[in-house]
């Protein structure tokens, strides 16, 4: 896109004309070309969960496309019969926008999440961009929350699901010693990324958790309810006293108490309609 700006126009087309239409766009000098749905058709996000017949798509598509010196009339001619709408946007420096919204994140009182170009000293440091697990969804913002409160007495953690590996990187941070698991191959080679990052070395590994032999003091598990429940008695064998779990929707939390009924409760917070529940084993002091 030019650095002066772009010429944008929405057309809304029935769905089977949309390589026709956007073949036009090109072939009037597009830039760039985007199918979206018109307000109110977005359908909801599937999630790992949900069972049935995805949601019916909808008969219409919006239609945006771009142009640094666009022939306006020859463009309305060839989206006729259906409306067009131009907008003009000025040039912006995106990437300084993007840097600007990234800024040191007071998660609790001795964690800060930060991006490499602005982190304060002892800050866990994270690429903004690398999805979950940068310290901006509920779930982990509660996790790392209930490991800042349990770090100085639980010298083990284990971090089950690490993603990005920020829970493990926080407890070796904390002093502890930590590691972690991950059933994506690209979240175990992100979290390694990420430790070396920030000047540690953990060991972060695919092995599935019916493997795992070596139990930890602490356990944090940021999964969804229902892998919660599925994993439970691997859960159960591997956490020595404490287990920390984020990843539970509110409609969901009974589900998750039902499988770990053997242990008691002693937090639980709600961030939205997310909770996240501390439990401890009978020995855990």
């Amino acid at each position: 896109m030019s650095d002066l700006g772009w010429h944008q126009v929405q057309v809304d087309v029935p769905r089977g004309d949309v390589q026709r239409v956007s073949d036009l766009l090109f072939a009037a000098g597009a830039m760039g070309l985007q199918e979206t749905y018109r307000p109110g058709e977005t359908p909801p996000p599937r999630q790992p969960w949900d069972t049935g017949p995805p949601a019916p798509v909808a008969a219409w598509t919006r239609i945006l496309a771009w142009y640094e010196q666009p022939d306006q009339p020859r463009v309305d001619a060839l989206m006729a019969p259906h409306p067009t709408v131009w907008t003009f946007e000025p040039g912006r420096d995106w990437e300084a926008e993007w840097r600007a919204s990234f800024r040191p994140k007071q998660v609790s009182p001795r964690v800060v999440i930060a991006p490499p170009w602005d982190a304060p000293e002892g800050a866990i440091i994270i690429e903004p961009g690398q999805g979950f697990g940068t310290g901006e969804h509920p779930t982990t913002l509660g996790a790392l929350r209930r490991l800042d409160a349990l770090a100085d007495t639980h010298h083990t953690v284990l971090d089950l699901g690490c993603g990005s590996g920020i829970l493990a990187i926080a407890a070796a941070k904390l002093g502890c010693e930590a590691w972690g698991v991950d059933n994506e191959v690209r979240a175990v080679q992100d979290s390694h990324d990420n430790a070396r990052l920030n000047g540690v070395t953990l060991d972060f590994s695919d092995t599935p958790i019916e493997a795992l032999q070596r139990p930890a003091e602490l356990v944090l598990a940021n999964l969804y309810a229902e892998v919660l429940v599925a994993l439970a008695p691997h859960i159960l064998r591997l956490t020595q006293r404490r287990l920390v779990v984020a990843g539970v929707l509110a409609d969901r939390e009974h589900l998750v108490l039902n499988a770990f009924a053997s242990l008691k409760i002693e937090h639980r917070d709600v961030d939205g309609e997310w909770i996240c529940l501390q439990f401890a084993t009978e020995n855990a002091g």
